[in-house]
């Protein structure tokens, strides 16, 4: 959590069990729960391409009070979807590809893909169609060029 290299902080993260593509952003100060991390009922995956802008909780399950269970569930966050600062997800949700979360928002339900969600609790407030704007094609371009150039 406090690591003060991206790599670092992702590697830890993978070797407490949580599963995690190749993040474009993974920020500093994110909170994800490991308690349980290797059991699939409580498991964290965050995919390829994930910005996680920083000061984020991700939990898996509940604390126990007074002798109740709590209840918890996987939290699956899709390829490309843009988590903003100060954001917190909660057990059981899942957000889609391309979705964005806004700052200090409290995610305890289902994104859909290519929506924009913000608030307390987050709500959809817009479909998105960030990957055919003129500028994202212009800029997948020139990364397909960077990767011929290092690929040889």
């Amino acid at each position: 959590m406090y690591a003060p290299i991206q790599s670092l902080r992702i590697a830890m993260y993978r070797k407490a069990g949580v599963k995690i593509g190749k993040p474009l952003v993974f920020g500093t100060n994110i909170f994800i729960d490991i308690m349980y991390a290797r059991n699939p009922q409580y498991s964290v995956t965050i995919g390829d391409n994930v910005i996680l802008a920083g000061y984020d909780h991700i939990l898996t399950h509940s604390n126990i009070l007074y002798g109740i269970k709590g209840e918890g569930g996987p939290v699956v966050i899709k390829n490309g979807a843009r988590i903003g600062i100060d954001v917190t997800i909660l057990p059981g949700v899942t957000i889609g590809e391309n979705a964005v979360i806004g700052a200090c928002s409290l995610v305890n339900r289902d994104i859909p893909d290519s929506c924009i969600a913000v608030g307390v609790p987050a709500r959809p407030i817009k479909m998105h169609h960030f990957r055919n704007h003129h500028l994202c094609r212009k800029l997948q371009n020139k990364e397909q060029q960077f990767q011929k150039v290092i690929d040889g």
